[in-house]
């Protein structure tokens, strides 16, 4: 008996009163339990007890744990606890938390539905398109690189490596991003813009840097190049392709639009 009754205590969150329409099964008062109501909260209870809810015995128990709830709720809108400021308090700061809640729900679906829509529009890639930028930039290659926030510390560390100095060591040591020394392998489009062109000219082998980005200064080696299979490499060029076409229809809108950055931190 307490079991079942904490499996229903567990799934019944009334509200003030039942607006479904059906017959009515129970009256408390001036509110009602119809029976579309109660078939709602009967199919939110486990399958093990639906089957004893399904008996007689099991429904006028269910019906009575439901007016109890329901009378417990009623006592509890008339109380002093109702008109106190804490419990409106709470509401208040509750409905304020669903409705940034909603509306970040609302911002979240429109941009994947605008973008799922650009897609099949603006960003259309054909096959023709992957074909020939395959073509052009067939190779894909593995690299590490040290991250440092600070130029003069960036030649520190350049001179380090030009005098023999283990070039992982010294990432592990000196880096930013100590975690990532080695990355993922790349292709053409996938990495830094600013470092792109160096790491695909680059013998394997060789380091180079110190280069500027927005996230610091930049020493990379490149570890390996080989081309890249094509049945595997289309996607990922589509994707490429994709994306160079969504970043200049954001720069050509942000053109059109005022960004200012107003925090000297951020600068």
């Amino acid at each position: 008996m307490k079991r079942l009754l904490t499996l229903l205590g567990a799934v019944l969150a009334l509200a003030a009163c039942s607006k479904h329409d059906g017959k009515v099964i129970a009256r408390i008062g001036s509110e009602k339990i119809t029976d579309t109501y109660l078939q709602e909260k009967f199919a939110e209870i486990s399958p093990a007890a639906q089957a004893y809810l399904a008996t007689k015995p099991g429904r006028k128990q269910f019906l009575d744990v439901l007016i109890h709830e329901r009378l417990m709720l009623m006592a509890a809108r008339k109380s002093r606890v109702a008109a106190g400021e804490d419990y409106k308090g709470r509401v208040r700061q509750k409905e304020a938390e669903m409705k940034q809640t909603l509306q970040d729900y609302k911002d979240f679906m429109l941009t994947r539905m605008w973008v799922e829509d650009m897609r099949s529009n603006e960003l259309k890639v054909s096959d023709e398109e992957v074909r020939a930028y395959y073509e052009k930039y067939p190779y894909k290659v593995t690299l590490a690189h040290i991250l440092l926030s600070d130029p003069d510390e960036a030649e520190k560390v350049m001179r380090k490596i030009k005098a023999g100095a283990d070039f992982e060591k010294t990432a592990k040591e000196y880096s930013l991003d100590r975690e990532a020394v080695r990355l993922p392998p790349v292709m053409y489009g996938e990495f830094m813009p600013e470092l792109e062109d160096m790491a695909f000219k680059m013998r394997v082998g060789e380091t180079q840097g110190i280069v500027k980005t927005a996230l610091g200064y930049h020493i990379i080696k490149k570890l390996a190049q080989e081309k890249a299979d094509p049945a595997s490499a289309m996607d990922r060029v589509r994707k490429i392709l994709e994306k160079k076409k969504f970043d200049a229809y954001l720069a050509k809108f942000q053109d059109k639009m005022k960004v200012e950055v107003t925090d000297e931190n951020y600068k």
